[in-house]
């Protein structure tokens, strides 16, 4: 038998309600981490239209798609971008499933020496495409850790 408390709300009723909060705490958080979970793989799986021969335009200057680069865990990889600009990326694992690379921009000028320098930090898991900026140029590419 249920008894009342000082608002007149019986206890069987006050569980009740309080199952119905958490219930209802619980689906508005979810749902604000649904948008998130899907944005990133939403953009990575993407379908690329088709594009004919006669319409391929090379890529702006300041876009490079490295591809797939085989990485070993705290071993350099530089990657010539030509017009006297370098890229130099540092694989370290964090764990199984994230990676955190240090990637650097170098530019120099005909005589050798530096222009300019940017150098970032990033997360992202092994095996997936992913774009970031650096030192003004887009660049794209799919780490691959090799075993060790």
């Amino acid at each position: 038998m249920a008894s009342e408390n000082l608002n007149g709300l019986k206890t069987a009723d006050l569980g009740i309600v309080g199952i119905l909060h958490i219930i209802t705490i619980g689906t508005i958080s979810l749902s604000g981490l649904i948008p998130l979970s899907c944005s990133k793989s939403a953009k990575a799986s993407k379908p690329v239209p088709a594009v004919s021969a006669s319409t391929n335009a090379p890529a702006p200057a300041n876009m490079r798609d490295l591809g797939t680069l085989q990485l070993t865990n705290l071993y350099e990889t530089r990657i010539d971008l030509g017009g006297g600009k370098s890229c130099t990326i540092k694989p370290l694992r964090i764990d199984r499933r994230n990676l955190q690379l240090t990637m650097t921009v170098e530019a120099r000028s005909a005589d050798g020496k530096i222009q300019g320098l940017n150098i970032m930090n990033l997360v992202t898991k092994p095996d997936q495409p992913f774009e970031v900026n650096l030192g003004g140029l887009d660049l794209t590419l799919t780490p691959q850790l090799a075993a060790e």
